[in-house]
């Protein structure tokens, strides 16, 4: 039945994937430039203003108007951080120099982290380009890999869950538990009860509720008794805020926290827990600072110093 199932919804998928690319086509090539940047998903004649190395390593481009008036503004746009975009020469036409996730966005510049060095992207200052949003095809890569992985997937330890989710047999629950000593004394009996609950299912759980009843705060409590009693625990959500929420509050409690995702995408106070962050604070860090600092003095000499310094200042440490 799984597999059945994942068999139907990889289709769908097909389907939809292949809708947003033709809409994403038909903009390219019968929607003017100049129109798309009406709609907000394209920035026209900006020049690379400054790029360093930052974001745990990414190349960080910020361009701005190409404009005699330093104060001069970005056009309207819903570009945001986060979003996928394509970078452009002004003139080309065809497949982008390439793609990158936009960091930060002011009424004067855009930044935007690629993940080629500044050897493989040489960006010249005195060259006109255009950014347009993208199609995000993260989220469509991943769903397809589980669905395969779902389709395929035979006799291994996530079988029991399976078979309950598709309806094959019936949840479980342990015949003893052990009596809780509780992180957040301040629940209620109806969290509790939610807590306990939950830890007393093999496969799975779910606990429902209307907004503001106190779901996430339960969810943490769940969170530290299992790692209290040697679980792993895995944290996912339908947004990257709703996971930054869970390490924000998981984070004032003594235990290791790894965030996956791009930097780019988290909130800033939660960017000292992701993948990169803890890898830069291994041995080699120093050693690596210390190279990406030359690269960026050397790089820094191609670029106009007044709009070098300009930059820095409205973005801040790195």
């Amino acid at each position: 039945m799984a597999a059945e199932a994942a068999e139907r919804h990889l289709e769908l998928l097909r389907e939809e994937r292949e809708a947003e690319l033709d809409q994403s086509r038909a903009w390219q090539e019968s929607v003017p430039l100049k129109e798309l940047q009406r709609r907000g998903v394209c920035l026209l004649n900006l020049h690379a203003a400054s790029q360093r190395t930052g974001l745990y390593g990414r190349l960080l481009v910020t361009f701005q108007p190409r404009k005699h008036s330093p104060d001069a503004e970005l056009p309207s746009n819903s570009f945001g951080p986060g979003d996928i975009t394509g970078l452009y020469d002004t003139g080309s036409q065809g497949d982008p120099l390439c793609t990158g996730i936009v960091t930060r966005v002011t009424p004067r510049a855009v930044t935007v982290a690629f993940e080629d060095s500044q050897d493989t992207l040489s960006l010249d200052h005195e060259r006109s380009y255009r950014l347009l949003k993208l199609a995000n095809d993260v989220t469509y890569n991943r769903l397809k890999k589980a669905l395969n992985a779902l389709k395929q997937y035979r006799g291994g330890p996530a079988s029991d869950l399976i078979d309950v989710l598709f309806f094959s047999a019936e949840p479980r629950a342990f015949s003893e538990t052990k009596p809780l000593q509780l992180y957040n004394t301040s629940l209620d009996a109806s969290q509790r009860e939610a807590v306990s609950f939950s830890l007393a299912q093999r496969e799975l759980a779910i606990i429902h509720g209307p907004p503001g009843t106190g779901k996430t705060t339960t969810l943490v409590e769940i969170i530290l008794q299992a790692v209290q009693q040697g679980l792993k625990v895995l944290c996912c959500a339908p947004s990257n805020v709703a996971v930054d929420n869970l390490v924000e509050r998981l984070a004032g409690h003594s235990v290791r926290i790894l965030r996956l995702g791009h930097p780019a995408r988290l909130l800033e106070p939660i960017q000292r827990h992701c993948l990169d962050a803890v890898l830069a604070r291994g041995d080699a860090a120093q050693i690596v600072a210390d190279i990406r600092k030359d690269i960026d003095q050397a790089c820094a000499s191609s670029f106009p110093r007044h709009h070098l310094l300009d930059t820095l200042h409205q973005q801040g440490p790195c």
